[in-house]
């Protein structure tokens, strides 16, 4: 069981990662940022969590999971604050 969770997220991060990466803004985040909250927090829950542009910005930066990596470029993260409407 622990095999296939594991190789599920494997497919999970490539998909994200290679299907994902040219978007622009939020249209980036959401292959992954699904209702639902998985594999990754919803649009819903990230806009009750961060009320402002940095906050929002900061914890992705700081985020620790590798399904990230791909997505900490500055203008990433500010173009897709700016979809959620974060100021």
């Amino acid at each position: 069981m622990k095999i296939l969770r594991e190789s599920a997220l494997v497919v999970a991060m490539i998909f994200c990662a290679t299907s994902f990466s040219l978007a622009a803004g939020w249209d980036s985040c959401k292959g992954c940022h699904k209702d639902g909250d998985k594999p990754a927090p919803s649009q819903e829950t990230l806009m009750k969590k961060f009320k402002t542009s940095d906050a929002f910005i900061k914890a992705a930066k700081d985020s620790k999971s590798p399904m990230m990596n791909n997505f900490k470029k500055d203008d990433q993260l500010t173009a897709a604050a700016k979809d959620l409407g974060l100021k």
